[in-house]
């Protein structure tokens, strides 16, 4: 419900009052373009984040972060990948707005219809990677938000990032705000989905302190690709925005779904009914369970009644898990089960390297098995074969794993070399590339 913005008038008075004492009280707490922790540096006009090549926007992400702050009609223009908020932006007043915020190379924009009353404030932070590793640091809901904790629909949430959301209930974000968010119609400027989901079974999604709920209703996306927009609508006790996926209507049916070990090979089997307008399978594999990717696909038979399928795949010893990506002709697609493989053949030096290709925050996996024990040393080796980074690892005979830290690494093709202490590569050079 709108209360009459003349009854808030001198409240607003107060609160801007407020914030503008705190910005003098606070211009210690920045330093160029960088706002510290407990600092705050406001805006009431219109301000071109883009107009000085080579400024880096940013605030201190912490339990109490900084803020830029804009005063009810201010904005911030010029936006992009290379210009935008890395950290928080705080809103105060009751006109519709757009978050520029990103990581400071990426820009994941977020729009917020016009809140009910001028005294309401909302803070707003874009955070790449796995809402459960990389941590939302504001009070009080910092922590883990993880991906396996949700609701119906939902049948997955997206590991590529989340939006840090506050709220000014209670004087949360400064004295004599408000606000719960309950109503607001929300838009983001998603990453690319297309290996995620289909944009009709796309759906906004909030953390409400337990679980991942939908905020979105049927088709709420415009696209899966690189900066479509996403839509939804807030309810109040949200602390978190994130990208789920619900399941896909597809007329076929997925009657077995089984995989075993074959000749130290995987062998997948699989029955189907009503494929009419199935297009094609991917078969998508993990390490960990976690993070999949495709190896190989089959076209579908399309017949009504359905068909069986057998493919045989190389598998590194230990265990494997499989699912399949089941694409309609029209671009939707759901997944299967997921189903494991224990391989305990021996067998040459191989080497894996995984997620592939890599996002955000997340490390690059290496997976491999040797009969090698000993010190070896990976290379990592950029697009013109400059070496970028260079480490020492134990290495037993059998399987091994780890992991290297790449968000440092600009986004490209990169490969992967493991050397021995003779000098002979264990398995062979590996490519990724990092998104």
């Amino acid at each position: 419900m709108y209360v009459p913005i003349n009854c808030d008038l001198k409240f607003m008075k107060l609160v801007i009052i407020n914030i503008i004492t705190s910005f003098f009280l606070f211009e210690g707490l920045s330093q160029g373009n960088k706002v510290f922790s407990g600092g705050e540096m406001a805006n009431n006009d219109v301000v071109d984040i883009s107009a000085v090549n080579g400024i880096f926007w940013s605030t201190e992400r912490a339990a109490i972060p900084g803020y830029f702050s804009v005063l009810n009609n201010a904005s911030y223009i010029g936006c992009s990948d290379s210009a935008n908020i890395d950290g928080y932006i705080k809103k105060y007043g009751n006109t519709a707005f757009i978050f520029p915020v990103g990581n400071g190379i990426d820009l994941r924009a977020i729009e917020i219809s016009a809140p009910a009353l001028i005294t309401d404030a909302y803070a707003v932070a874009w955070i790449s990677g796995n809402p459960g590793l990389n941590l939302d640091p504001t009070s009080p809901n910092a922590g883990p938000h993880s991906i396996y904790s949700f609701s119906p629909p939902l049948v997955e949430v997206s590991s590529i990032g989340q939006w840090d959301w506050q709220v000014g209930q209670g004087s949360n974000l400064g004295n004599g705000t408000t606000g719960t968010g309950e109503g607001l119609m929300i838009s983001v400027s998603i990453p690319d989905m297309t290996s995620f989901g289909s944009k009709n079974n796309l759906r906004l999604v909030g953390w409400d302190g337990n679980k991942w709920v939908n905020l979105s209703k049927s088709s709420p996306a415009n696209g899966n690709t690189e900066n479509s927009i996403l839509r939804g609508t807030m309810i109040a006790g949200i602390t978190a925005i994130g990208i789920g996926r619900v399941e896909s209507a597809l007329s076929l049916k997925l009657e077995e779904f089984l995989a075993f070990s074959s000749d130290c090979n995987a062998t997948l089997k699989w029955i189907t009914s009503g494929e009419s307008t199935t297009e094609r399978f991917i078969i998508e594999r993990s390490f960990d369970a976690v993070h999949f990717q495709a190896i190989d696909s089959l076209l579908a038979s399309g017949f009504s009644f359905g068909s069986q399928y057998t493919i045989t795949l190389v598998q590194p010893i230990g265990v494997a898990y499989y699912r399949l990506k089941i694409k309609d002709m029209d671009g939707s697609f759901a997944y299967s089960p997921m189903v494991s493989c224990q391989n305990n053949c021996k067998i040459n030096d191989a080497i894996l390297v995984y997620p592939n290709p890599v996002s955000g925050f997340d490390p690059i996996n290496v997976r491999f098995t040797t009969s090698f024990t000993g010190d070896a040393e990976y290379v990592v080796f950029n697009s013109i074969g400059q070496r970028i980074i260079t480490n020492t690892v134990d290495v037993k005979s059998g399987q091994n794993h780890f992991s290297i830290p790449i968000e440092y690494l600009s986004a490209g093709t990169y490969f992967i070399i493991l050397l021995k202490q003779d000098g002979n590569l264990i398995g062979g050079m590996q490519k990724f590339i990092k998104q």
